[in-house]
């Protein structure tokens, strides 16, 4: 049986629509007739309440999930089509990703799948590929990504790679991992590597080539790992590519631009499997970049098993039809799970401690916290009226809420554990997209917030920044500091002090919250969200609130502009975005994230005066992916 689902839009939809309309067509391409009960779906362009539709009827809106009931006695025979116009959008889609990704019909013999169309355009629009990466330039045979400070090479050579010796063992197996099909980086007739300790700037090394051997100088163990990592670089690319060759005499010294140099990557809203994660760890490394931050809980799901609190993984990292959390973006109508145990996430931290790249966890909350909700009961206020507040994913009633003493008992045995895995002196607690409706009908909150004195506009961000300061001090009193994104500065906001705070909201959120006093991580959408569309095409995907993001933005983007100088806080640096709401397969993830994640990369490492757009076109093929 074979259905098949035709999506369009128009910008013209019900009089009070902000996103204009979808118009679904059903055809049966199948040899018999189809009596449809309702069709469920997972749109990232939402319906908007009340809903304006001909042709079903809303039955439930939860989160990108929606189902629609079919007109009593609907028969779809052979050859023919159920139509649906839905008048009322939450907002106008940017292109063909934003409609619906998943669908089925509800039957009276089990669930049939659809096969989706791209969403299509009004009339008129125009269409095309997205422009390739240009094919770039090279003024150096050199294969190295990021690229360093300075370089003064003499002379060139054929590869030959590098002799093997104990000091090489750890950068060849990473070379191993991430290239297994490509010659390998140690050969007998490979050149000797010598080390030796020097005063260069911290995490810098030299190299210094001769015909006899290749000196690494170091300033650390980092300074060392660069090296050796750099090295790997150069070999891989000699090796592999005929346009590369290994420097024969000159010298290559090199030092990282910015202390935090890191990537997000969310893995609750489309689950990643411990091995992919582990490898992105590996790219990391290879990139020179030394810290991931691991999203591991949102509404969509709760990736951390927590051994006080079993039903977190058991029902929270569940997605489908019939559970407490329903089936979001591409998921099929059996959904999705998946999470890591203690045991996964401490060994994902000590090899990437290996690479020299910390893990920072992320616990979200006070929002966000769906997965936590269906889960545990009792930590929101019985009385709050429902559905008062959706967040912007379309979640209802989706915080926890700050005047209910249970809140803090479970956040506490959930701060416990993730204390007792992950070593970072920082543990992050998202602090992000709390609807400023939330809590605003509860009674047990409004009498929290009158005993603070808490009234007038804006309650719900006083609220919020009540329960992270509190949050903050639990996290103290295990020996912990605070970190969030950039909305815990909001509403009187928590202490500066030991605090680090991830700017993304806009480019000029950095300089805000360094004259407020706090250290901050550079990682604005408009720049370094990688799920943002390459381009304002119809035929892109991705989403696109930030605007678009082709690679060559991401690359120019210059972190330190406009910032204060004399500012309380500092420019710690700067991160990539990988959220995963349009990341369902390892194929999508490497192609919205790559060359993007290299181009942030070079970024936190090189100074933006040795920088070169063609170059780095033509380095960043070299780099792994997922």
């Amino acid at each position: 049986m074979t259905l098949w689902l035709q999506q369009s839009w128009s910008p013209e939809g019900a009089p009070d629509s902000k996103g204009g309309m979808f118009r679904l067509t059903i055809h049966n391409r199948g040899d018999k007739p189809v009596a449809p009960a309702a069709l469920c779906m997972s749109s990232m362009t939402r319906i908007a309440g009340p809903a304006q539709i001909e042709g079903a009827a809303l039955d439930r809106r939860f989160g990108n999930y929606h189902r629609l009931i079919a007109p009593e006695g609907l028969l779809i025979a052979p050859g023919e089509a159920w139509l649906i116009r839905i008048l009322s959008l939450t907002h106008p889609p940017k292109n063909r990703s934003q409609g619906v990704m998943s669908a089925w019909i509800e039957a009276e013999d089990g669930e049939i799948p659809l096969l989706l169309g791209d969403l299509e355009p009004p009339p008129g629009t125009p269409r095309g590929p997205l422009a390739p990466l240009p094919e770039g330039r090279l003024d150096l045979p050199l294969g190295l990504l990021p690229w360093p400070q300075h370089v003064d090479i003499a002379e060139w050579d054929e590869p030959v790679g590098l002799l093997p010796s104990a000091e090489l063992t750890d950068v060849a197996a990473l070379h191993q991992r991430l290239f297994p099909f490509a010659r390998g980086i140690l050969s007998r007739d490979g050149r000797p590597v010598r080390f030796q300790p020097a005063e260069l700037p911290t995490g810098g090394y030299r190299l210094d080539f001769t015909p006899d051997a290749i000196t690494l100088s170091h300033a650390d163990p980092d300074g060392r790992r660069h090296g050796l990592v750099a090295l790997a670089q150069i070999s891989h690319a000699a090796l592999s590519d005929p346009r590369f060759r290994e420097p024969l005499r000159g010298r290559i010294e090199d030092h990282p631009r910015f202390q935090w140099r890191g990537m997000h990557m969310d893995v609750a809203r489309n689950f990643r499997t411990i091995e992919e994660v582990r490898r992105a760890v590996d790219i990391l490394a290879w990139h020179r970049l030394n810290h991931l931050h691991w999203h591991l809980t949102d509404d969509e799901g709760w990736r951390l098993e927590i051994p006080s609190l079993p039903d977190l993984t058991r029902i929270g990292a569940c997605r489908g039809v019939g559970l407490p959390l329903l089936p979001q973006y591409a998921d099929p109508s059996v959904g999705q799970a998946g999470h890591y145990t203690g045991n996964e996430a401490r060994a994902l931290v000590a090899h990437a401690a290996s690479l020299g790249i910390e893990v920072l966890p992320e616990i979200d909350m006070p929002g966000h916290l769906i997965s936590l909700l269906a889960a545990i009961p009792g930590l929101t206020d019985p009385d709050e009226v429902p559905d008062s507040y959706r967040s912007i994913q379309g979640y209802p009633n989706n915080a926890v809420n700050p005047a209910v003493p249970a809140v803090y008992d479970i956040l506490g045995k959930v701060l416990d554990e993730v204390c007792a895995i992950f070593p970072s002196h920082l543990i992050h607690l998202g602090g992000d997209e709390v609807n400023d409706q939330s809590w605003q009908q509860s009674p047990a909150a409004m009498t929290l917030a009158k005993a603070e004195g808490i009234a007038g506009e804006g309650v719900t961000h006083r609220l919020q920044a009540l329960f992270m300061r509190r949050m903050q001090q639990m996290l103290a009193d295990r020996g912990r500091s605070l970190a969030g994104w950039d909305e815990c500065a909001d509403g009187g906001g928590v202490s500066a002090q030991g605090t680090l705070l991830f700017a993304w909201r806009s480019v000029e959120k950095t300089a805000e919250l360094m004259r407020s006093g706090y250290d901050v991580i550079a990682t604005p959408g408009q720049a370094y969200y990688l799920d943002m569309t390459q381009s304002a095409d119809w035929d892109a995907i991705g989403l696109s609130w930030g605007g678009a993001v082709p690679p060559e933005k991401t690359y120019h983007f210059e972190p330190t502009e406009g910032l204060p100088t004399d500012a309380a806080g500092r420019l710690i640096g700067i991160q990539a975005g990988v959220w995963s709401e349009m990341l369902s397969t390892r194929q999508r993830w490497n192609a919205m994230v790559f060359p993007r994640l290299s181009a942030v990369a070079e970024s936190a490492w090189t100074r933006y005066e040795a920088k070169d757009w063609r170059r780095f076109c033509a380095l960043s093929r070299l780099m792994p992916q997922l």
